[in-house]
């Protein structure tokens, strides 16, 4: 039955995805700026939580692999540096992988030692 709670928090997950695009939309920012978002914003939040709570519990379950893993997005990620690269704006792709990559890293850690 944990995969209901996986299953719901994926829904919460995403439509908070959704928001979040939304809102990047809104202030006429590049699509990608919701991408590093919500991979560093999800990172911090998996810091946070994987420090303080108990692996097999179903909370757990519902907030990682449900809520976080349908908010960050690897293959958003891809998909957006693949476009990037396409339009020829290379600087911009290494920078985007470097702020996802190292910024992932540190909102865990700041998340973890928090």
């Amino acid at each position: 039955m944990e995969w209901i709670i996986v299953a719901l928090g994926g829904g919460v997950g995403a439509t908070l995805r959704y928001f979040v695009q939304l809102w990047i939309g809104k202030m006429k920012l590049p699509s990608y700026c919701a991408t590093a978002i919500v991979n560093i914003l999800g990172s911090f939040i998996l810091g946070i939580t994987s420090h303080i709570m108990i692996e097999s519990s179903s909370l757990m379950a519902f907030l990682t692999m449900g809520v976080l893993g349908a908010f960050t997005t690897f293959s958003t990620f891809a998909f957006d540096i693949v476009k990037l690269m396409e339009v020829k704006n290379r600087g911009m792709a290494f920078l985007f992988i470097a702020v996802n990559l190292v910024g992932g890293i540190l909102a865990f850690w700041l998340g973890w030692i928090l």
